[in-house]
Formats: structure tokens, sequence, C-alpha cells
């Protein structure tokens, strides 16, 4: 396993941008549980008649809407989770795919990354075939 190249002094900005991160998300999901939550009131109160309902179907919609960022929160969540537990593991900035250090410009770009760009661009290349 392959150490941080960081010092605790360059690792606290990334730290800190991602707990930041986490609590904006966090309080995104929080808001998006409240706005399910009437969206799921109002799906669920009798007065439409589905299919041929003008509103039953904005409320599909929304509903599709809401959950498709339900699933990129989550997402972000989980990787910026996995970020915090190789800060705590000192391993940090490593590629977790080829074990080099991942640039400071891509962390400070994207602070959970787990690749640095050859692999990011290799598993991207993969997932397109």
């Amino acid at each position: 396993m392959t150490l941080s190249p960081f010092t605790s002094a360059e690792l606290r900005p990334f730290e800190s941008a991602l707990r930041e991160r986490r609590d904006v998300l966090t309080t995104e999901v929080r808001r998006l549980a409240d706005t399910f939550a009437g969206v799921q009131d109002a799906r669920g109160d009798g007065s439409t008649d589905g299919a041929h309902d003008a509103e039953a179907s904005s409320l599909r919609t929304e509903w599709s809407r809401l959950s498709g960022f339900q699933g990129e929160f989550a997402q972000e969540l989980a990787a910026i989770d996995a970020a915090l537990a190789r800060l705590t593991a000192n391993t940090y900035g490593v590629c977790t795919r080829g074990g080099e250090a991942i640039a400071p410009a891509r962390l400070e770009a994207k602070p959970a990354a787990e690749l640095c760009i050859a692999c990011a661009q290799a598993a991207e290349t993969t997932r397109r075939r």
C-alpha cells in the first residue's frame, strides 16, 4: 500500500473541501427527502385518476427527476466518504488503480478523485466499449 504523497498541512485543504461538500450534499439530501414526501403525498391523495390526469403525469415526471438527483447525490456522498476514508488511512492522493500520486491540480478540481488522469481515461475508454 502506497502512502499519501502529501504532508498533513497539504491534506488539510482537501479534507476541508470534502467535508464542506459532504455537508452541502447532506443538506440537499434532507431537502430532497422533504420534497419526495410532498410528491408522495400528492400522488397518494386520491385526487388523480392516473394516466389520464395531467397532474398525475407531472407528479410522475417530478418523481423521476427527484429519483435521479437522489442517485447522483448518493454516488457523490459515497465517493466523498471513500476519499475521507483514504485520508484516515493516509492513502489519499494515491491512485487506487495504478498506485501513483494523483496530481494536486486534479484533486483541487475533484477532491474525491480516486484515479489519476491516465487511469481515469483508461477506465472511461473501457466503460465505453
